[in-house]
């Protein structure tokens, strides 16, 4: 594994790669066993949700969108019919929460090309998803969530990643996160990208573990939970939810 992924992006430096090629967040689908109640907690939280289309597949999936084009897609796959349904059925047999995360692209389908994401796993590049069927009720969230921000990432391969970040032209800085623990953070154009030990993982070998999601008001936010009976962790300007509640990841609102 630790070979291919060295293959792989010395493979990327031999190419010339334009800057700015990684714009920010796209977004991140988190697997759920029961779809339904995991939509209903989500609504709790102030969240307005479109539902998803049916799938040929079997999969089904909920919609948590922003104006930008970010977004949380809650996921589940009730048999392993084909390699997608495969890996998030056998994913969910370990445990609820995310599988992949996606980075918005100027262009997706060269970068893959340059950068073997089936080794960068659970990384992929996407265009961020602007769908016709769009309503503005979709992005009328009760919480004054407007985008999603950051994914935290916990990986064995933190040197690796910040080649291909550094390469790409991406800033790195280092912040003390919870419990101290020194995280290194890819500053996007919109967004970042959260690098931390995988000590820190929450189900082994599950590299994403969190995600932070921007509000214009805080104490809306607060007085929704509340209301709602949820719990989060407070400091100035954000509310920190437990993974025991939202199914597998850590949800951080941020003002």
């Amino acid at each position: 594994m630790k070979k291919h992924l060295f293959l792989a992006l010395l493979s990327l430096s031999l190419i010339p790669v334009p800057k700015d090629t990684i714009i920010g967040i796209d977004h991140i689908p988190v697997v759920v066993n029961n779809l339904d109640s995991a939509t209903n907690f989500y609504k709790k939280l102030g969240f307005s949700i479109k539902p998803g289309r049916f799938h040929q597949n079997g999969i089904r999936n909920q919609h948590i969108k922003f104006p930008n084009g970010t977004e949380i897609e809650l996921i589940t796959a009730p048999q392993p019919l084909d390699p997608l349904t495969t890996e998030y059925y056998n994913s969910l047999k370990e445990g609820e929460g995310p599988v992949y995360f996606g980075l918005f692209a100027t262009n997706p389908e060269e970068l893959t090309k340059q950068v073997d994401t089936n080794i960068l796993h659970p990384l992929f590049f996407g265009s961020r998803n602007h769908s016709p069927t769009d309503k503005p009720e979709h992005f009328a969230h009760s919480n004054t969530a407007y985008t999603l921000s950051s994914i935290w990432l916990a990986t064995d391969h933190i040197p690796s990643y910040l080649q291909l970040f550094k390469k790409l032209g991406i800033k790195i800085k280092q912040k003390k996160m919870f419990s101290g623990i020194i995280a290194q953070i890819a500053i996007l154009k919109e967004g970042e990208v959260i690098l931390l030990p995988a000590s820190q993982q929450l189900i082994p070998h599950h590299q994403v573990i969190g995600a932070t999601v921007k509000v214009k008001d805080l104490k809306k936010l607060k007085t929704i939970l509340q209301l709602s009976g949820i719990n989060g962790s407070e400091s100035k300007n954000s509310v920190l939810i437990s993974p025991a509640l939202t199914h597998g990841i850590y949800l951080e609102f941020r003002q």
